[in-house]
């Protein structure tokens, strides 16, 4: 009778666990903040401490300007164009989850090779007539793939709530279907997404490659 009470606690136990949310430190933000900003255009290079010109090499430089100089001889200006690729890491978009959304404690975010695992746990409502006070617990799986060398597709494989895994008919027939068969087509061994080249998802891992 102890064994069976003290499986029976630790079982409600483990169901009734919160998610425990993922905070980045300041040193783990900065390097998704660095390519977020690459992949939207980068930063002007500061200019360096030159010395000023003298009067002689101003007048040389007005009388043979650059190609790269405007009108008053003055350089033009550089310009760095971002990355084409994104790639964020399973702690990192759910660090992001958390910093920017108020998902952080009762969504967790899993990355597979091609597959999406996503887990949720939200309390219910005290005056709730059924588990009033309970953890509501629920996943799925989504597998997702564009560009990478096979037809696109976004299929949804599984959702599971408490530890039922819910029929193809009670999810309106979206289970085990292909949802962008119809909205993606190929061309020319591209999905037919505007500006996106390829979508994949790794191990721990999710990368985007844009087009040019």
């Amino acid at each position: 009778m102890l064994i069976i009470g003290a499986t029976v606690a630790i079982t409600l136990w483990w169901i009734q666990r919160p998610i425990k949310p993922v905070v980045l430190s300041a040193k783990a933000k900065a390097p998704v903040e660095e390519k977020l900003r690459r992949i939207g255009g980068g930063d002007t290079p500061a200019t360096t401490n030159a010395p000023a010109p003298t009067p002689d090499a101003e007048a040389k430089a007005l009388s043979v300007a650059p190609k790269n100089a405007n009108s008053i001889g003055e350089p033009d200006r550089p310009y760095v164009p971002g990355s084409k690729v994104l790639r964020l890491t399973e702690r990192e978009l759910n660090g992001l989850l958390n910093a920017n959304t108020d998902l952080g404690k009762t969504v967790r975010i899993e990355l597979g090779r091609d597959a999406v695992n996503a887990y949720l746990a939200v309390p219910i409502p005290e005056d709730f007539p059924v588990g009033g006070g309970k953890m509501f617990r629920a996943r799925g799986r989504f597998r997702l793939s564009l560009g990478n060398g096979g037809a696109p597709y976004a299929i949804l494989e599984d959702v599971t709530v408490f530890g039922l895994s819910l029929p193809k008919a009670w999810l309106a027939g979206l289970k085990g279907e292909n949802l962008i068969s119809q909205a993606v087509g190929e061309r020319n061994g591209s999905p037919v997404i505007r500006g996106i080249k390829s979508l994949r998802v790794e191990p721990g891992a999710l990368v985007l490659e844009v087009e040019d």
